[in-house]
């Protein structure tokens, strides 16, 4: 809601009436003195020859009170004037009359009590006669001058008192009339009432009580910030700028200054200008500081090292956080000893660093600070690396007697590794079987063969690695049959041996015209016998079914019966 809309307070008719009579004039001279103006001769409330009353009457709606003691009430007082309004300030007439109250508020405002110009005290003459402190501008404590028979004025013109300037259109004035009344009002620019002009005899001035005071530790990279001081009025907004050795600090306009490497050695000082819409600007200086030293580093939060420690793992350096914003140089250690070439944010684990313990430290630099080296805390002690294993070892060749096995020892990483090779007999060690190679004998007959591979590297756990195991080695079998034939009767002997072996075991089943006899062999041979076979050509199949060292196997004759 606008200023006027929340302060107006209704006024009776009566009031509005008794402002028309009102007119404002100056008070007999002393002796000796020009002769104060008097008022227009005539009946009270008689036109003058322009038709304007004789009085300065603003619209109804423009009071917002009237009165001394209803003003007083209201919070708006007239300045002591309501018990000093019978005596005369610069030559004006006393009692209800605009000049006089005019003339005593810029008295009580400081200056003396004598008219500052020759000439007629009329208010018409105020503004006209002070021209070289008359300006267009509203400021606080300043007159408000009308010209006769302009706005609100009558033929002697009008003066008022500036209580606030609420923007550059529209202001609150005090002011008292002759043959009126004392009152406040509100005057708008576009309501016909504006000002002629604004005389600017001792204008209220924006004070400063308590300088601004700049906090802070006057080193590169600290911040100073400054109070805004005191002002009175209160409200008044508050600009800054900073000064270094006295000289403006470009761009340094706020309530703190980051102080730079640029403000070393230099007294540093902050100027606080205050404004107020009404008043005339106002500026004050803090005390100077010492002279800007050298700054000092921090780091906020140390460095740390992530990663695991073991070789062909990386570890990675943070660097922590740091104030102001420096330059960083790393440096990694082993068991505290510079690692030549290690300068980078991340470290390759190797061999050689097998039980060493890591750390790093960061230094950081910045003209006009002091370098600060800050260490991350060390890790454990590098653990081995772990071979990889990207292709399985395997054998390569056929399990059988009198053949040769190879192992494939895979692939893996480090490919450098030094590789020993034990050949296993159903899991258990080969005694003297380390080559690469492994030629089957008689006693690997009913095993199944393998190889352990064993991975040695400096720096690195050793790995062994086992083949899978092959098929169960056996001997190739050969059958002997051996037939005595007779009328409708035929005898069988099977004989079975096996090159390593001493003496093949196991069954045997002989098929002969449809009839099927399983025998044990019994020291490699076995013997059936058949009888009532029908004349002819049969086929005769004889079947081994093998053992854990002879593989199976099976064979066929044609055999003529009768």
């Amino acid at each position: 809601m606008p200023l006027r809309s929340r302060l107006l307070a209704p006024l009776t008719a009566a009031l509005v009436a008794a402002l028309v009579t009102g007119l404002l004039v100056l008070a007999p001279a002393p002796a000796g003195a020009a002769a104060p103006s008097r008022p227009p001769t005539g009946k009270a409330g008689a036109l003058d020859p322009d038709g304007r009353a004789p009085s300065a009457v603003f619209k109804r709606s423009a009071y917002l009170c009237m009165g001394y003691q209803a003003c007083r009430d209201a919070g708006m007082g007239n300045g002591g004037y309501a018990s000093n309004n019978r005596t005369m300030y610069w030559r004006m007439y006393s009692g209800h009359n605009c000049t006089n109250y005019a003339a005593y508020r810029m008295v009580k405002s400081g200056l003396p009590n004598e008219r500052p110009w020759s000439g007629g005290g009329n208010a018409t003459f105020w503004g006209s006669s002070m021209s070289r402190v008359t300006d267009g501008t509203p400021r606080v404590g300043a007159v408000a001058w009308w010209r006769a028979n302009t706005g609100p004025a009558g033929s002697s013109g009008h003066v008022a008192y500036v209580e606030r300037v609420v923007s550059a259109d529209e202001i609150v004035i005090s002011q008292d009339s002759w043959g009126g009344d004392f009152s406040w009002a509100v005057v708008t620019r576009g309501s016909g009432n504006w000002p002629s002009g604004f005389v600017h005899f001792n204008d209220k001035a924006l004070l400063n009580t308590a300088a601004p005071v700049v906090t802070g530790t006057a080193k590169v990279g600290a911040v100073l910030s400054s109070t805004a001081g005191t002002w009175r009025p209160a409200s008044a907004t508050v600009a800054y700028q900073w000064l270094a050795d006295g000289r403006p600090i470009k761009d340094a306009v706020g309530a703190s200054l980051k102080l730079t490497r640029a403000r070393l050695d230099q007294v540093i000082t902050v100027r606080a200008t205050g404004s107020q819409l009404g008043y005339p600007t106002a500026s004050a200086t803090s005390t100077p500081t010492a002279p800007v030293q050298p700054g000092q580093l921090r780091n906020l939060s140390a460095p740390t090292i992530s990663g695991e420690a073991k070789v062909d793992s990386s570890l990675t350096l943070s660097p922590g956080t740091w104030n102001p914003e420096p330059a960083l140089a790393f440096q990694w250690l082993a068991d505290g000893q510079p690692i030549v070439g290690a300068t980078g944010t991340t470290l390759d684990l190797g061999p050689e660093l097998v039980g060493r313990v890591i750390t790093a430290q960061v230094t950081a630099t910045r003209e006009g600070y002091e370098a600060v080296t800050a260490a991350a805390a060390p890790t454990v002690p590098v653990a081995p690396g772990t071979f990889t294993v990207t292709t399985a070892p395997s054998l390569d060749g056929t399990a059988r007697l009198g053949e040769t096995l190879t192992v494939d020892p895979g692939l893996f990483r480090p490919a450098d590794a030094e590789v020993q090779v034990q050949w296993l007999r159903d899991g258990e060690p080969v005694p003297d079987a380390t080559g690469t190679t492994y030629q089957i004998s008689n006693l690997d007959l009913g095993t199944r063969l393998s190889a352990r591979i064993t991975l040695t590297s400096a720096g690195y756990t050793t790995t062994t690695l086992d083949t899978p195991r092959s098929a169960r080695v056996k001997s190739d079998p050969r059958i002997r049959v051996a037939v005595d034939r007779s009328a409708r009767r035929v005898r069988v002997t099977v004989t079975v041996t096996a090159p390593g072996v001493s003496e093949v075991t196991g069954p045997v089943v002989v098929r002969l015209a449809g009839i099927s006899q399983e025998v044990t062999l019994r020291h490699g041979s076995a013997r059936v016998t058949f009888k009532g076979l029908p004349a002819g050509k049969r086929t005769m199949t004889v079947r081994y079914a093998g053992s854990e060292l002879v593989k199976r196997l099976v064979t066929t004759r044609t055999v003529r019966v009768g």
